[in-house]
């Protein structure tokens, strides 16, 4: 990376509208500075890549009017608007038409909610002309067909790229400019390591960044724009950790994640609350008393995506903390902070096992030791 990168962040809903000539519609997706920035990248010849972090023309429809937003009848999640006027649901498959009118209120007022690819794309289409050739990639193509994208842009025969994590893969070499429309989303998600995530997203972005940097966002005073700008990554790191440390995450502790995934949710809320009390007793009558703390049990608590595809979802959180083994002390930082988990002794995996054999789940659970998330 060059130390001649300039990375600056942009509240679009505070710009200044004055000296473009312009006047930003109350829910585009790209702000005007943006914008400017783009047309000048394009004027200078310079390769462009645009990172959100979802699929779509934007991530649901609201109305304005009464708030109601249109549900997956299948999977009680909002659905995807999509060109041409389809909702679908990301999870389940299902399509709607775009309704005309809000089915709640019938109201008219129906906006956008979120950011998309298509989106992003539609917006330059209208505000820069002439426009060069752009490519979308969603990480759901096939590999052939990603590859020639990938290799078209390193040669520079696509100036522009929108994209969503699949950006991050090795066969980007770089850009001139790097700009993140949208990732707001991510830090709010439910989940212990949300800001470490998006914090690697953004120093993967710097990497591949060679002049510009530019990072949308409502929130540009939350502590991970400021560690970026300022170049302290090994202060958000320390700060991470002793959170994580505080509050028994990983790498801390062993995170081991129980999910039942059932037809009927009142007989699964039941057999949920069944296997956390035989989990509280297992750990009673068959673990030391000395070691019966080496366990922390959360839930049942519904998923984050509760109702998916006609099922529903509970989660069961087990931290399971270190008998005698250490977290290691170094880490490359975009490995995160999860690479220090240590390797677990033969007595703990002993006790952990001991527990979890013991408590016999039926053909509904999924065990999942060191799962990526705990949605």
């Amino acid at each position: 990376m060059p130390q001649s990168l300039n990375i600056k962040i942009i509240n679009p809903r505070i710009e200044p509208q004055k000296g473009s000539g312009r006047k930003k519609p109350p829910f585009q997706a790209l702000g005007l500075e943006t914008l400017s920035v783009i047309e000048q990248a394009i004027k200078k010849n310079k390769k462009i890549a645009i990172f959100i972090n979802r699929r779509g023309l934007a991530t649901s429809i609201i109305c304005q009017e009464c708030g109601f937003v249109p549900k997956c009848p299948n999977c009680d999640i909002p659905l995807g608007f999509h060109l041409p006027a389809i909702l679908i649901c990301h999870h389940c498959g299902y399509q709607a038409p775009m309704p005309n009118t809000c089915p709640a209120c019938q109201g008219y007022r129906l906006k956008p909610l979120g950011i998309g690819m298509q989106r992003i794309g539609e917006e330059l289409k209208e505000f820069i002309s002439p426009l060069p050739q752009y490519a979308l990639l969603e990480g759901q193509m096939l590999d052939n067909k990603e590859l020639k994208i990938f290799d078209k842009f390193n040669q520079g025969k696509i100036k522009i790229l929108i994209g969503t994590e699949a950006l991050l893969r090795p066969q980007l070499e770089s850009a001139d400019v790097v700009i993140v429309a949208s990732i707001d989303p991510l830090i709010f998600l439910p989940d212990y390591n949300s800001e470490e995530r998006v914090f690697l997203y953004l120093l993967r972005l710097k990497k591949i960044a060679k002049e510009k940097l530019i990072i949308q966002t409502l929130i540009p005073e939350n502590k991970i724009f400021q560690y970026l700008v300022n170049q302290e990554e090994k202060k958000f790191f320390e700060q991470e950790k002793k959170w994580r440390q505080n509050y028994l995450w990983p790498p801390f502790v062993q995170l081991i994640k129980l999910t039942l995934i059932h037809p009927d949710e009142k007989k699964g809320e039941k057999e949920a609350l069944d296997i956390r009390d035989k989990i509280d007793q297992v750990i009673l009558k068959t673990i030391p008393k000395n070691l019966q703390g080496s366990f922390i049990i959360l839930g049942p608590a519904p998923a984050f995506i509760f109702k998916e595809k006609k099922v529903y979802r509970w989660n069961i959180l087990i931290k399971y903390k270190y008998i005698t083994s250490k977290i290691l002390q170094n880490t490359n930082s975009l490995s995160g902070l999860n690479s220090l988990m240590p390797l677990l002794t033969k007595e703990e995996l002993d006790l952990r096992n001991k527990v979890l054999k013991t408590i016999s789940l039926n053909k509904y659970w999924r065990v999942d030791v060191d799962p990526k998330d705990t949605l």
